[in-house]
């Protein structure tokens, strides 16, 4: 069986915003509510590990390590059900990161931090492998050091290209970035906000962003394959 590349999404720029956007708000929630630690950002909570390690405090060692391992088991899970045809592939990831935020803004405050931050880092590595591509480059939707990187260097090669075509494609790519990083902030402030006042239940607001993401997935997918 041959593996599918990461989907193409149907207007590609409006898919990344909404993925960026929940990226941000699951960092947040998780972060401000359960104990310090990203769910996402897995080179944060290896630095933090790190320090933990140094200061010799082995419970918050764990609390970081934890995360960055369900991460790696997402990914590699992420990888298996790219195996699947593409539309397959996108819908079930979507499908299953919708399932477990559901349920994981039912968990009382007294669930366990450890697992509940687990539980985000595995669902969120199946966002952040399957989602990679905006047209003809790629970005990220869970955390932004690599797009903010690529955003810049695009608006210096516009000042530095060769040709006008060239300078023309470089600043759109760059004013896409700079979109995508926007809304992982809007979405970082808006799981900041929620956590306070909706708990758990602020993964909920995440849900319409995927849900029409998963609807553009399949009306740009479902029709080659039906006709």
């Amino acid at each position: 069986m041959t593996e599918t590349p990461p989907i193409s999404q149907p207007d590609p720029l409006v898919s990344a915003l909404l993925l960026a956007a929940t990226g941000g708000l699951l960092d947040a929630l998780v972060y401000t509510l359960h104990g310090h630690v990203f769910a996402n950002a897995a080179t944060g909570n290896v630095v933090l590990l790190g320090i933990s390690i140094i200061s010799g405090d082995w419970a918050q060692s764990g609390r970081h390590l934890v995360p960055v391992l369900a991460f790696v088991l997402g990914v590699a899970a992420s990888r298996l059900l790219r195996l699947l045809p593409r539309l397959h592939a996108g819908l079930s990831a979507l499908l299953l990161e919708m399932v477990v935020l559901f349920v994981a803004g039912l968990l009382p405050p007294g669930f366990p931090e450890l697992a509940f931050t687990a539980l985000i880092a595995f669902v969120s590595a199946f966002q952040v492998s399957t989602f990679r591509q905006v047209g003809r480059f790629s970005y990220n939707s869970t955390f932004i050091t690599g797009n903010l990187r690529d955003c810049t260097e695009g608006f210096v090669n516009f000042f530095l290209g060769p040709d006008l075509q060239l300078r023309r494609r470089e600043v759109a790519k760059a004013r896409k970035l700079a979109g995508i990083c926007c809304c992982f902030l809007v979405g970082a402030v808006v799981g900041t906000w929620g956590g306070p006042h909706l708990y758990n239940r602020t993964l909920w607001l995440a849900e319409p962003l995927l849900l029409v993401t998963a609807v553009r997935i399949y009306r740009i997918h479902a029709a080659p394959e039906n006709s």
